[in-house]
């Protein structure tokens, strides 16, 4: 009887600590979402075209007023990699903390990209 409250016990010390990492891991992967919100503009060398990309705080990202259906590959402070719908990948790479390029695998190019002023 005795040994069975020392088991319980490390049972319930484990559960809590994994609880507790994984509110931690959320927490940080908001924190992270926070570094890509906003609305930035790159401009298409061959056509001259003006484009806008939109990521929200949950991740929603809508290019030129269209939503992109997507898989999340990778999020970190270096880089949002997205596989969208059609299996391409776009990657949006930070400078300093800000995103500063798109990288399109269908088109294979990157594009510079700037935060739109509101």
């Amino acid at each position: 009887m005795r040994l069975k409250w020392p088991v319980f016990l490390s049972a319930t010390s484990l559960g809590v600590a994994a609880v507790g990492a994984k509110f931690a891991r959320k927490r940080e992967a908001k924190d992270l979402n926070n570094n890509y919100v906003g609305s930035w503009t790159f401009t298409h060398p061959k056509d001259h075209k003006t484009h806008t990309i939109t990521i929200y705080p949950d991740l929603a990202i809508v290019l030129d007023g269209a939503a992109i259906i997507y898989q999340l590959i990778e999020l970190s402070e270096q880089k949002l990699a997205i596989q969208d719908q059609y299996g391409y990948h776009l990657l949006i790479q930070t400078k300093n903390g800000t995103p500063a390029t798109l990288y399109d695998e269908l088109e294979d190019a990157s594009f510079p990209i700037h935060l739109l002023k509101n």
